[in-house]
This record gives structure tokens, sequence and C-alpha cells, in this order.
């Protein structure tokens, strides 16, 4: 193990436990068992696992590089966020190294255990990890979790409440009666969210919902759900991005559903070709670049200033409903 450096996910995994266990016998050795504690011990000894902190922050170095996490790079969506993150580092002289997880969490902890060694920061904006294992990672290192809150860490998300109440005001008003949420990644926290706030939304304007997966948060996800919902569809859908989205709304077309006198398809993010799809998506804007750029500046902050930022600083920021051509009255049968 000479020539790489032991992490205690190699510890769990040879004393046979979870990184957290592992992580609570070194900072809190009376929560765990004796014999857990001794075999995490053994294992680390074994391993040749040291817990000092990281050699930036020992010889207290500055990298003056900020590590983003996205969860796939081709989504749109973090295009606009990275830019905001782009364009805040740059004025406080940070240089962004970018790691693409792939929507993987084995690929996700590899490369944040890799980028910790070179960057002063991290910015999680999709990660899937859990909040165990981010507790103990912002102990070795700052970082922000975007799109996600977990307790005793900064975040910003956006507000899924307002978004998803505008949104259901909206589908009522257009005679809608009966909406399914067409759901994203099945660990993702934001999904959660936006579910929780779409059911509670439309039980307030007496619309009847339910939820429909989870599928890939892709173009090729929405086809899968439309294929799945054909027979039986709703009213309208309401889906967990514009990709998922844009594949059902195609896939609806071609199988000779009419949008949205039939059917109304709504997305979330307002990614730049929400626009251009026929006469537009109708969608929820989430603030991207300024998200971005705010996740930097706390960042950056905290770096730059620990000791004034003992407490954790969670921050929503205002979302907006933009109604376009795939949702509008629905034809009286």
């Amino acid at each position: 193990m000479a020539d790489k450096r032991v992490t205690i996910y190699d510890v769990a995994k040879t004393a046979g436990v979870a990184p957290s266990t592992v992580s609570r016998a070194f900072s809190r050795p009376g929560r765990v068992s004796a014999s857990t504690h001794a075999k995490v011990m053994a294992a680390a000894k074994e391993l040749g696992y040291r817990t000092a902190a990281p050699d930036s922050q020992e010889r207290g170095e500055r990298h003056h590089r900020l590590g983003i996490e996205i969860a796939d790079l081709t989504n749109p969506y973090f295009a606009e966020l990275v830019s905001g993150m782009q364009e805040s580092a740059q004025e406080q002289a940070f240089l962004l190294l970018l790691l693409d997880t792939v929507e993987d969490e084995v690929r996700e902890r590899s490369s944040l255990e890799s980028a910790i060694h070179v960057v002063d920061g991290l910015v999680l904006s999709g990660t899937r990890l859990s909040d165990a294992t981010l507790n103990h990672l912002t102990k070795r290192i700052p970082l922000v979790v975007l799109n996600r809150r977990v307790a005793g860490l900064d975040s910003v998300t956006p507000d899924y409440e307002h978004g998803m109440q505008q949104a259901m005001a909206h589908l009522a008003e257009n005679g809608i009666q009966t909406v399914t949420y067409v759901a994203g990644p099945v660990n993702s926290w934001s999904d959660g969210e936006r579910w929780r706030a779409a059911r509670a939304a439309a039980r307030i304007h007496g619309l009847a919902i339910q939820r429909h997966g989870p599928f890939a948060p892709t173009t090729a996800g929405g086809e899968q759900a439309f294929e799945e919902l054909r027979d039986s569809l709703p009213h309208a859908v309401v889906c967990y991005n514009d990709l998922v989205a844009f594949g059902f709304l195609v896939s609806a077309l071609r199988a000779g559903v009419r949008v949205p006198s039939e059917l109304s398809v709504m997305g979330h993010d307002d990614i730049p070709l929400s626009r251009f799809i026929g006469s537009g998506l109708t969608t929820v804007v989430t603030p991207k670049r300024a998200q971005g750029r705010a996740a930097v500046e706390r960042l950056v902050r905290r770096i730059e200033n620990p000791s004034a930022h003992r407490t954790p600083v969670e921050g929503s920021l205002p979302v907006r409903l933009v109604p376009r051509g795939t949702t509008g009255p629905r034809r009286k049968s």
C-alpha cells in the first residue's frame, strides 16, 4: 500500500464495517463496541492508515484550486452552473478542477479522495454519497454542497417548494386534474424534495398526483417513462429535469399524442434547449449561474477565514415557472 494513500474506505473494507464506523472509532471510540474498535484498529495498522491531516494542511500550503464535482458533464444544466463558479473563482484567483462522476458513487469516492490532496476546497453539485461520509469529508477539507442539505455542512439549494407551488397552480388554471411526477435518480436528495413539494402543492390545488420512477436523468429516461405510462397517460407530467421531459415529450409526439391539448409536459432547470423545442418547454427555472457563484464565494470565505464561520450556512435561492408551449388548456372530452 506504500504507493497509494490508504483511506477510511480501505480500512472499512478490511474491517468489514461502514466508513462512518471507522470515523467514529477514531474520533469517538466510546460510540463503538470494544470488539468493533479492535477490528478497526487492527485493519488500520495492517494497512498503514494515518489519521493525520492531508499533506497540504500539514504544510499549510495553498493550492489556489477548487475541486468541482458534477454528476454528469453531458447534462447542459451543469454548464451554466460551472460557468457561474468559473466567474467567481477567476475573480478570486482560484483555478477550478472539474470532477465528472457520471452518476457513479464508486467513481465519485475515488475522484474526491484524489482531489483533496491538490485543492483547497470542494463544491459538490450532485453528490450521491451518504450524509455520514460527507460529514467525515468536511473534517478533512472545506466543502459546500449544492442541491442538497446535509446537517452540519454549508449548502445552497433552489426553493423547490415555491417552484412546485407555481407549477401546480399553473396546471390547475389550465383545467388539469391528474398529474404524474416522473422521478429522477433513486438516491437524489433534490428528487425527493421536488416530489414532496409537488405532492403538497397538488393537494392545495385539488389535483390528483402520483409518482412514477425512478428513471435516469436523461432523455433515455424520459423515453422509458413514456413507454411505461403510454396506456394510462395522466393529464400532465412534471418531470425531474428538462432532459427527462424532452425524452417524454418527443416520445409522446411520435405516438400521436397532442401536446398540450391531450397532455401537458413540464420540466425543471430551464437548460438552453428548452426554449427551442417546438414552441418551447414549460419548465421551472433554477438560478444556475447565481447558485454557482454563491457556492464558490461561500467556499472561499470558509477557506480564507475558517474561524469566522464555525456554524454551517444554508441558503435557498428563488425559482420561477416559465410557461411555454408544452402546457395549456386541456381539450374538452
